[in-house]
This record gives C-alpha cells, sequence and structure tokens, in this order.
C-alpha cells in the first residue's frame, strides 16, 4: 500500500476510516438499519458531527446511515447539515418502522431454496393456517416481473421482516440487520440468527440459508447443512427436507 493511499484511509489525526464492529451495530440499531433520511436498507456510514476530516475518535453518537443517493447529495451540497441533523434525531425507518430496498426479480417465475430444498414454479411454498408465508404472484402485467411476498418470525415468534411485492422491508425492533453484497442476516441477539438469505437476480434465484422460526406453535429450523426441520406444537419433529425438489405445487408446505 502507498503513503499516498493510506493517507486517503485516514484523517489529519490518523483516524482509519474503519469504524470496529460494535461501535457499526450501535449505529445501526440507532438508525433502525438503514438511511436516517429516506429508510434505504443500501447505505454508507457517515461522520456527520463532527465530519470524519476532523474527528479523533468513532462515536456513535455522531455517525450515521445514509443511503449512497442521499450521501452523494450530502457531499455536493444539495442536502444541508440541519437536514441531516433533524433526520438523525428522527430516523426514517424509526418513524416508519423498517428498512427498505426493492429487490430486482425477472419476468420469469423466481427459483426458491429452502436449504438443499428447491421449489420450481410453486405459487406458494409455505402455507400456514390460509396465511401464505412465502408466496410468489404472477406478474401484475405483461412483462413485468414476478411478485415475492414472505413473512418471516424468530424463535420466540416475533416478526422480524417481509417482503411485500418484492420490497424487503427489515423491522427496527430486530437486534441486528447486515446486508453485505447479496446477504441479509437478521439476528435476534448477539449469535442467535433468525434469517440469512441470498438474493442472485442475475439468475432469479432466492435462497434462505438460514432460519430458526415458530409460528402459531410450529417451528421450522433450517441449520448449517441444509436440512429444513419442522417441529409440532407439542414439540415433535413433524418432518425433515433435504435435497428434495418441489414442482408445480399449488402449496408446497402446508402447516396445519
Amino acid at each position: 500500500m502507498s503513503n499516498q493511499t493510506s493517507r486517503k484511509l485516514v484523517n489529519q489525526f490518523g483516524l482509519s476510516r474503519d469504524i470496529p464492529s460494535p461501535i457499526k451495530r450501535e449505529v445501526r440499531k440507532r438508525c433502525g438499519f438503514g438511511c436516517v433520511v429516506c429508510g434505504s436498507f443500501t447505505y454508507q456510514y457517515h461522520h456527520y458531527n463532527p465530519p470524519f476530516r476532523t474527528a479523533r475518535f468513532h462515536n456513535p453518537e455522531g455517525i450515521i446511515l445514509l443511503c449512497s443517493n442521499c450521501h452523494a447529495r450530502v457531499t455536493k451540497g444539495l442536502l444541508s447539515n440541519g437536514t441531516v441533523a433533524k433526520a438523525a434525531n428522527n430516523p426514517k425507518c424509526l418513524e416508519q418502522g423498517f428498512s427498505h430496498f426493492p429487490l430486482d426479480i425477472g419476468d420469469h417465475f423466481p427459483l426458491i431454496h429452502l436449504g438443499t430444498t428447491t421449489f420450481i414454479g410453486n405459487p406458494t411454498v409455505i402455507k400456514a393456517f390460509g396465511n401464505r408465508l412465502l408466496a410468489i404472484d404472477e406478474p401484475e402485467e405483461i412483462g413485468g416481473p414476478f411478485r415475492i411476498s414472505a413473512e418471516f418470525y424468530n424463535r420466540k415468534g416475533h416478526e422480524t421482516c417481509r417482503l411485500v411485492e418484492n420490497e424487503w422491508q427489515g423491522f427496527s425492533s430486530n437486534w441486528d440487520i447486515t446486508g453485505v453484497g447479496e446477504v441479509i442476516t437478521v439476528l435476534s441477539a448477539s449469535g442467535d440468527i433468525a434469517l440469512r438469505l441470498r438474493t442472485i437476480s442475475s439468475n432469479n434465484e432466492f435462497l434462505i440459508e438460514k432460519l430458526n422460526m415458530f409460528y402459531r406453535g410450529f417451528r421450522i429450523i433450517l441449520n448449517n447443512k441444509g436440512l429444513t426441520t419442522t417441529y409440532l406444537p407439542d414439540g415433535r419433529m413433524w418432518f425433515q427436507l433435504g435435497g428434495a425438489t418441489f414442482v408445480g405445487n399449488e402449496a408446497a408446505i402446508v402447516l396445519e
């Protein structure tokens, strides 16, 4: 690494741009896991009070989340410090209860993976007590995208996030939500992963990689080996899925 590059990574006081993980989580939680101005889940960390160039340490109270668009507006002077400060004190995500961003779903039926189990052409992947917990609807108009909707809960039965016709909504009440590349991880506590999902827009695929969910007495656990186990309300194991393929079922998994 050249000295010129090194200078770009630190400010005049030698403070690195790398923010420690615990401080990042504190900032994410305080901002509701999204841009404080518009609520977008795709964000960057922004030192606003004081700005990074004059900061001597990473103060979580002086760092906020801004999406790239809002961040660019701040940099160009199109978004005032007063507006940013007001949004920092009343983040959009906390106001509406969730952060959000649109999924890029194509105009052909998406491929759904629940661990190592694959669902092809299933309008309803999981249905419980008449409620479609994971479902795909056809485009509203010719040439439009297929629409994924879903509800996800943690092991205590609290809803953590949802998909509403291709819009991701991650609730601000969670302990933490992170997004790295194609992967979104929802945590109910440190090390307690309620959901990890991956979207591969290039292949029109939607992958649930880990799940620990409780819904109206039923528990669904997807482990690191890709096996999905469903337990009955009395605690007995009902069925386990792994390596299976469901094709064309109106409702693939039905919990009643």
